[in-house]
């Protein structure tokens, strides 16, 4: 009598070691890819927030506001906005909302030296780009905001410059 105790052998532990090892293989770069582009149109989003805040407390207060890159509690007259961003009132150089450093590597960077001001009508004059990209420089990855004549829309990928 050949009794055969339960379990799995050797050989199939081994098949089945190996299919895990080729699914998380594939697996892994696709995650990386996607949360790298959740983060981005997070932080594009977080910016588009802020853009909207600056033009609505703009009509509220009857008063220019603006959203610019940070340099302690002043506006920084640089193209790099990695470091963060506020939201500010510049007569009284009043902070209404900050923004904090991008994290994980990424880079946000201005076409021109100035940023949106908003007046109190809600208008800004600035015509220019706001651009995310990765810590690789992934062209499909990169997030923008482009103004033009007052306005301003979002894009991706490489219509971004």
């Amino acid at each position: 009598m050949n009794k055969r105790s339960p379990g799995f052998s050797l050989i199939e532990m081994l098949v089945a070691i190996a299919l895990v090892v080729v699914l998380t293989t594939v697996a892994i770069p696709s995650f990386s890819s996607m949360l790298t582009n959740t983060r981005m149109a997070g932080e594009l989003n977080t910016l588009l927030s802020a853009l909207n805040l600056a033009r609505s407390e703009a009509s509220k207060r009857g008063l220019r506001v603006s959203v610019c890159p940070m340099s302690g509690t002043a506006c920084a007259n640089t193209t790099d906005w990695t470091a963060g961003w506020q939201v500010i009132q510049p007569d009284t150089n009043t902070q209404i909302n900050i923004a904090p450093a991008l994290a994980h590597g990424e880079t946000l960077v201005s076409t021109v030296n100035t940023y949106p001001v908003f007046t109190a009508f809600g208008y800004t004059s600035f015509n220019g780009t706001l651009s995310i990209h990765d810590r690789n420089n992934t062209p499909s990855l990169y997030r923008c905001i482009v103004f033009n004549a007052g306005s301003w829309s979002a894009q991706q990928g490489a219509s971004c410059p």
